[in-house]
């Protein structure tokens, strides 16, 4: 790959802000970040840009992305809900489509929005099939539980034994916890944390019914919990104390869940997040914090040791908006789906703006022009092609509130 830079965005690490800095890529991993101007030979000026870290969608279940959402809650626990989803006509609906097109449709879901990296909480089996076909990155090594109820789906060995292979492979050990009220579903951490699964590898996804004590120990322990308001809001009428968790020295990170539960993409989810903190708390949750629980934080979290910052040597996973407000960090959160201007993965572009269209053909990268939220755009692969076929395979022309993309069947 070519040695090539950006120059004129306002770039967030996202610990501190450059302002028109130019940052040099090479290969897959940046070579250098300065405020002064560097050359290459092959460079592209972003006025009026934002340019931070990749998003990281901390939890998402790609192969359960569709629209709309089901259920009539709010529920006791997720198992209920899981219930009416599959009893549902739009599940059985979803059911007519290949899983790789399914794949296909979360990737370039979490794409448009900025993100380069996605957890995808399943087994491994179920995925593997798809991780090299998607066009955004899913992290790959993990151990995990579905949840820790005597009700939890089979994913996986017994806690013990996957909480040592998380520790063995310095990779992050994933579970659904305290996702719900009832009586077993409230002792979540205390069972966790006797079953050797509470540690600093562990990222714990909801966490509804954390108490005082539970949220100290996670604390003490160094876990990771992750965020996701919007499915909690449908589901149950209620989210995690996230400010409890700040305020205790937890690492957060924010996750869209699927679309039949949670937010349409990251960027949806990140506006829902502050707005409900504003409501509930009657305070801002800062623009800063919330631009890290979607880069630096997760990347702690699930072990991403060269992502989620813009920084020498760290993999060029860039995303780079609209500048929209003289709060960088506020731009980032305000950010609609036609505000993402460039996502580059490894140090290719892979997303954009059509007036970007040179870089792709200087780096030899094959792309489709599309027209997104009514601004023409040019992605990698073959968007319209999975559309095509997802309607095709329901037997009308399917559109989705998270894929606003012009398309004929």
């Amino acid at each position: 790959m070519k040695k090539w830079g950006i120059s004129g965005a306002t770039t967030v690490t996202p610990d501190e802000v450059f302002y028109e800095s130019t940052v040099i890529i090479n290969g897959d991993k940046i070579e250098k970040v300065s405020e002064k101007e560097t050359k290459t030979n092959l460079m592209i000026d972003i006025d009026h840009g934002v340019l931070v870290p990749g998003l990281i969608n901390s939890h998402d279940h790609l192969i359960g992305n569709y629209f709309p959402k089901v259920g009539n809650g709010p529920y006791e626990n997720w198992l209920p809900w899981d219930n009416d989803l599959k009893s549902s006509p739009v599940y059985e609906e979803r059911q007519q489509i290949e899983n790789r097109d399914l794949y296909l449709l979360a990737g370039y879901r979490n794409l448009i929005s900025g993100v380069t990296s996605v957890s995808d909480h399943i087994p491994h089996f179920v995925s593997e099939p798809f991780l090299d076909i998607i066009p955004t990155q899913i992290i790959r090594e993990y151990s995990l539980a579905h949840s820790i109820s005597s009700f939890a789906l089979l994913w996986g060995d017994d806690i013990e034994v996957e909480y040592k292979k998380a520790l063995d492979k310095d990779a992050p050990f994933i579970t659904h916890i305290a996702e719900g009220f009832d009586s077993e579903t409230l002792r979540d951490i205390q069972v966790l944390d006797k079953k050797g699964g509470l540690g600093d590898h562990s990222v714990l996804v909801h966490g509804l019914a954390f108490s005082d004590d539970d949220i100290k120990l996670i604390a003490k322990k160094g876990a990771s919990v992750v965020w996701c308001a919007d499915s909690n809001m449908f589901m149950f009428n209620r989210t995690g104390r996230v400010r409890e968790w700040l305020n205790a020295g937890v690492n957060v990170c924010i996750g869209t869940d699927s679309p039949m539960s949670g937010g349409e993409h990251l960027l949806y989810e990140m506006k829902f997040d502050r707005e409900y903190f504003r409501e509930f708390y009657n305070k801002e949750l800062p623009n800063k914090q919330i631009v890290m629980m979607v880069t630096s934080n997760p990347a702690k979290a699930f072990r991403l040791k060269k992502n989620g910052k813009v920084k020498s040597g760290y993999y060029a996973d860039l995303t780079i908006f609209a500048n929209k407000d003289d709060d960088p960090y506020k731009s980032v959160v305000d950010a609609d789906l036609r505000d993402v201007k460039l996502v580059v993965i490894k140090g290719q572009p892979v997303y954009g703006d059509i007036e970007y269209r040179a870089l792709f053909d200087s780096l030899g990268v094959a792309y489709q022009e599309i027209v997104m939220d009514g601004v023409e755009k040019i992605v990698i692969g073959d968007l319209l092609g999975v559309l095509r076929r997802i309607s095709r395979a329901v037997g009308f022309k399917k559109e989705f509130p998270f894929m606003p993309v012009e398309f004929e069947v």
